[in-house]
């Protein structure tokens, strides 16, 4: 989670200069809705791998776990909660399917 922490600061817009009186810049903005899917082996360092840098980015995210790997999928979301993040940011979609 150290590397992702990092974007959020980085990723900003940039002014490129052009001739004339035009203006000419970018400007990086959220995706939207991330959906991401864990598989039953490493479900911790796979959650960091996807929760990280859609965090990072300001994006949300539905998250489907394994059927037999759903409780640290919970444990990390009741930790994001703890931290403060609003209702919807991360959603956990547990079950067979």
């Amino acid at each position: 989670y150290r590397c992702y922490a990092g974007w959020a600061a980085k990723l900003q817009g940039k002014h490129i200069p052009v001739d004339g009186e035009m203006m000419c810049y970018t400007r990086h903005e959220p995706v939207g809705v991330v959906g991401q899917i864990i598989p039953w082996n490493f479900p911790l360092l796979m959650q960091a791998w996807k929760l990280g840098p859609a965090l990072a980015t300001g994006c949300t995210v539905v998250m489907k776990t394994s059927e037999k790997t759903p409780l640290s999928a919970l444990a990390i979301c009741r930790l994001i909660q703890e931290v403060g993040y609003p209702k919807g940011v991360v959603n956990i979609v547990s079950g067979f399917g």
